[in-house]
């Protein structure tokens, strides 16, 4: 062979095996399953959740979202914009036929919360976790912890003690490719104009969050989901300019499928409760639909003529039969965990008889893939004694509640407070109405217009606050009466002396719900945070230079008017 025979082979060696390596791509198609149905009496329905749309920082418009959901044949989509509910006008069946849900996603201090089913409040979410728990409860929504195991420090969840009865994003499409490294993306980015799919597959491994659920399904009844996190484009990359991945393209990797009593109607409102109470039992299942069709797969448990499925709760006792199965690829490989320990792994349709008691769920893994085609909720089968402790370890904590054991300020013609508001604002002088507490006695009021932020006022607000210096050492936190004429919040700010800081204080804060109600709330100084960055770490009540409450644009949205009243402020 020639010299130039040689460079010749050697130059289109490297084409060949290209085109070999695009073909595979392109050729690539999903697992086929076999044609088994299943009788198990439900009706199942896909969708996706956590979107994110021009109302925060998505790419694409709710239509887009909803025409995108079709295109996928989903049945459902849940848009949740950055601690937004602007989309809740759009909420419902629109011209694409694809019922659209719309909650939000809501940073807060120990990281971010899903929330769907509510209305639109009339204050904002604190940021501090058990708050905005018990906002959401109030407000009847289903919430979720969002991306628990994010390689971003800044997205991660650490409320893992946190109370309540909320659920978690196990699977998250942006923890997943975050996690890949760049290398992999570059791969995915060259693979995904010849087959999306594989392409967005290739990224994905066993979640790392399975192992937290775990940990908390051993406390409590915890609904898993999983979590598209699709915004229409892959942010601060080359590819920018270009929505990379797509929004139908993430919606067709990896779906929720619910398990209904009955079909859908077609009735907005009535299909939407349906299918959220179903998430928040944990009637469902995840399933990898672009690596094989996942939407008649089963998990049940049965004895004595009874059946229970995902989400379920049956008495510890005698035998049950737990079964799995479906339709399902060749070569699946079904695995029953314990308590998050695996108990036994069936090739095809798996049957086993259990006589402990625990919170079961299956795995279904495929040849050649780290990550799960399915990941089922849990069943439980638990003894009483051991219902009645989750029962418990759901619960919201009461507040706090202790009586004054000193008034600061009852709030009368001598009070030490003043009102104090940024030009953009209105808010009423005098300050002290003289009957309004809670008895006919005089109360303060801070009755306010906040205004908008523009150049000048950045941050409206309206406050009452006393700069008189105090030494509280040995209280244990503060004690006042408040009402108001809707549901706002507002802030507390206890500031101390600290020469660290430009002001030569630094603020402690923690934030407060309202009702048209007279209540006593009861707030530790030990819930106070600060976020300065020179902060010194600790309140010294011995040397503290003010207290102020706060209504700012921070608490309640812009514009908002309204009246608060408050009454003796005491220390306990």
């Amino acid at each position: 062979m020639s010299r130039r025979t040689t460079t010749r082979w050697l130059a289109t060696l490297p084409l060949l095996v290209g085109a070999v390596l695009a073909w595979r791509v392109i050729a690539w198609h999903p697992l086929s399953v076999s044609a088994t149905a299943v009788t198990d009496g439900f009706v199942r329905v896909s969708g996706v959740a956590h979107i994110h749309t021009t109302h925060s920082d998505g790419g694409g418009t709710i239509a887009d979202v909803a025409s995108a959901a079709a295109a996928a044949r989903l049945d459902f989509v849940i848009v949740t914009d950055h601690n937004s509910l602007a989309g809740k006008p759009l909420e419902g069946y629109g011209e694409a036929g694809v019922l659209t849900i719309v909650g939000t996603e809501i940073a807060n201090h120990e990281g971010h919360l899903l929330a769907f089913g509510l209305p639109a409040p009339t204050y904002r979410f604190s940021g501090d976790g058990l708050d905005t728990l018990r906002d959401l409860d109030d407000l009847g929504g289903l919430t979720f912890a969002a991306h628990p195991e994010s390689p971003r420090e800044d997205l991660r969840w650490t409320g893992w003690r946190l109370p309540g009865d909320w659920g978690i994003e196990i699977l998250n499409g942006d923890s997943q490719w975050r996690a890949a490294g760049w290398t992999s993306l570059l791969g995915a980015a060259l693979r995904y104009p010849l087959n999306s799919d594989y392409s967005l597959l290739r990224l994905m491994r066993r979640p790392a969050a399975l192992s937290r659920w775990d940990d908390l399904l051993a406390r409590r009844r915890v609904p898993a989901i999983a979590g598209a996190d699709a915004h229409g484009t892959l942010r601060g990359s080359p590819w920018s300019f270009r929505p990379w991945p797509s929004y139908e393209a993430v919606f067709r990797i990896a779906q929720n499928y619910v398990l209904l009593e009955r079909p859908l109607t077609g009735n907005a409102p009535a299909d939407t409760a349906a299918i959220l109470a179903a998430l928040g039992r944990g009637r469902a299942y995840i399933g990898v639909g672009a690596l094989a069709p996942a939407d008649r797969f089963f998990f049940l448990a049965e004895r004595d003529g009874g059946r229970w499925t995902m989400g379920d709760t049956l008495a510890s006792g005698d035998p049950v039969r737990l079964q799995a199965g479906g339709a399902l690829p060749t070569g699946a490989r079904i695995t029953l965990y314990r308590n998050g320990v695996a108990v036994t792994t069936a090739d095809g349709p798996l049957a086993a008889r259990v006589t402990e008691p625990g919170v079961y769920r299956v795995e279904v893994h495929v040849p050649g893939w780290d990550m799960p085609w399915i990941v089922s909720n849990p069943i439980y089968v638990l003894t009483e004694p051991e219902r009645e402790r989750r029962a418990r370890a759901a619960e919201l904590p009461a507040p706090v509640v202790a009586d004054a054991a000193a008034i600061l300020d009852p709030f009368d013609s001598d009070s030490t407070f003043a009102a104090v508001a940024d030009d953009s604002t209105r808010q009423d002088l005098p300050f002290i109405d003289p009957d309004g507490g809670p008895d006919g006695s005089s109360a303060a009021r801070i009755a306010f217009r906040l205004g908008e932020p523009s150049t000048e006022h950045p941050s409206p607000f309206a406050s009452l606050g006393s700069y008189q210096p105090r030494d509280l050492a040995g209280r244990h936190g503060l004690v006042f009466a408040v009402r108001s004429d809707d549901t706002y919040r507002f802030w507390v700010q206890v500031r101390d002396r600290n020469p660290e800081t430009p002001e030569g204080t630094e603020s402690w804060f923690a934030s407060v719900k309202t009702s048209n109600a007279w209540r006593t709330v009861t707030l530790p100084f030990s819930r106070l945070r600060s976020v300065d960055p020179h902060t010194d770490g600790t309140l010294d009540l011995a040397d503290i230079e003010a207290i102020v409450f706060l209504v700012d644009i921070g608490a309640v949205p812009p514009g908002t008017e309204g009246v608060i009243w408050l009454d003796d402020l005491g220390v306990y």
